[in-house]
């Protein structure tokens, strides 16, 4: 009877989270496998190699994602929902459109730099618009893009918040 390779289960390990969480990053790898950095290292980059998997630096993060399941508007799309700031932004305004900028601040508890950083970067990159009416109002520029990645990837988040909008989002 032939033994199982330890590489191969390792290999398929760190497939199957990326698969089921699309846009994790390596220390989150690391973490959720319980995996040596070197040995962790390794196997990303023998899988990248093999076009297995596909990594892309965003900021300070390398995230990855199994080759050919996420497009690249899903992929900027996940690396907004892998950030709890920008997350609970994007829900927020999912259960709350049109909502303003203190609405966000004061429901977040988050300061009002912090806010308008990440409201800058969302509405540069699309997944935010505003809509002046005196007051300028947010909407989430893409609702069913959001609540699919939110529903369809609830799991990997592992956040209360993203349950609670999955289930509400759902009972609509």
């Amino acid at each position: 009877m032939r033994e199982k390779d330890p590489d191969l289960d390792m290999k398929k390990r760190i497939f199957d989270l990326i698969s089921q969480s699309p846009g994790v990053h390596f220390r989150e790898i690391s973490r959720r496998l319980d995996a040596p950095t070197g040995a962790l290292e390794y196997h990303l980059h023998q899988m990248e190699k093999r076009d297995m998997i596909v990594a892309k630096q965003e900021g300070k993060y390398k995230r990855y994602y199994a080759e050919g399941k996420v497009g690249s508007a899903e992929k900027r799309l996940l690396s907004y929902l892998r950030k709890d700031i920008p997350r609970g932004i994007l829900i927020h305004l999912m259960l709350h459109p049109g909502a303003r900028h203190r609405d966000i601040k004061e429901a977040l508890s988050v300061g009002g730099p912090i806010l308008s950083f990440h409201l800058r970067k969302m509405v540069r990159d699309g997944l935010v618009r505003e809509v002046d009416e005196g007051t300028k109002r947010l909407f989430v520029a893409d609702p069913d893009a959001v609540s699919k990645s939110l529903i369809m990837y609830k799991r990997s988040f592992m956040d209360d918040l993203v349950d609670s909008f999955a289930d509400t989002w759902l009972d609509m």
